[in-house]
């Protein structure tokens, strides 16, 4: 029981990790400009193709690998930073209503043209031979590759957070997020900014996309199915809350590791129960306030 329980524990730390990654870019982009990505997904979706592609679905060593992250990390930031100037720059002043109608456009375009470009075969990545198997510890054998998503995840976690509080970049999104008008009065490339801030929330995306890549099919589904998921993360912990997300992230990873460990009947529940439970205990999430403008 008790090495089972362990086992458990990892994968749902793994798991809620990298749907941390996902949500953290989602987080992001919400708290510095309040657009509400629905094609954060579909940015996803496309770094764990473009790592595909550039790996061939092959990884025969560590370079070969970080070249795969890298390209979809690159690609995928640089095509948030185009919709963030194409697109969503002329819906800041609108509702979210229409941000929301706007953001499921471009998913649906994404998903259209991914369907396009790599068809409707799922495809397979393999794993980095580094990363493959498993370790012994504490009489437990735990996966590889979930300690690397762990290791990943947190160090992820701890610079997002000094960058955000630390540096005089994140001092000025922070100012552009309290008021773009009054950052801009200040001297401060508003404008700039908000670019860089979309761009590093959709390579999040990416990251976790390439991440993602040696654990499942890849094809266009996977781009409704996360970003789901990363909206209720986003709720749970409070919308535009960098804390929340890393919070709710690993809470939904566990319950769900440990309903597949232990009660297999009710995997798949647990993101619908966490989102319930929270929004009838604390309907502005664990971390977000009522009237607060940001806690990113």
């Amino acid at each position: 029981m008790g090495h089972e329980l362990l086992a458990a524990i990892v994968a749902g730390f793994a798991a809620g990790m990298l749907q941390f990654i996902v949500a953290s870019g989602l987080t992001l982009i919400y708290g510095v400009m309040r657009v509400l990505n629905f094609a954060h997904g579909a940015l996803f979706m496309l770094g764990a193709f473009v790592c595909y592609t550039v790996l061939s679905g092959s990884a025969d060593s560590l370079a070969m690998w970080l070249l795969g992250v890298g390209g979809a990390v690159a690609t995928v930031g640089a095509l948030g930073a185009g919709t963030e100037s194409t697109i969503f720059r002329r819906l800041y002043t609108r509702d979210h209503t229409t941000t929301l109608l706007a953001s499921y456009a471009l998913l649906v375009t994404l998903d259209g043209l991914a369907q396009q470009f790599w068809g409707l075969t799922p495809r397979t990545q393999a794993q980095l031979p580094l990363f493959a198997g498993s370790l012994k510890l504490l009489g437990t054998r735990l996966a590889v590759y979930d300690l690397v998503l762990i290791g990943i995840g947190a160090a992820l976690a701890v610079g997002l957070t000094v960058l955000i509080r630390g540096t005089p970049y994140g001092r000025a999104v922070r100012a552009v997020s309290a008021d773009p008008a009054m950052a801009r009065a200040t001297g401060l490339r508003a404008r700039r900014i908000q670019v860089s801030v979309f761009a590093l929330g959709s390579a999040l995306a990416g990251l976790a996309g390439a991440l993602i890549a040696p654990l499942v099919s890849i094809d266009p589904g996977l781009a409704p199915t996360f970003v789901v998921q990363s909206f209720a993360i986003v709720i749970i912990g409070g919308l535009g809350s960098m804390p929340g997300a890393l919070v709710a992230a690993l809470l939904i990873g566990m319950l769900d590791s440990f309903a597949i460990s232990f009660a297999p009947d009710l995997a798949g529940f647990s993101l619908y129960a966490g989102v319930a439970v929270v929004l009838l205990l604390r309907p502005q999430g664990l971390f977000g306030t009522l009237h607060a403008r940001s806690d990113t």
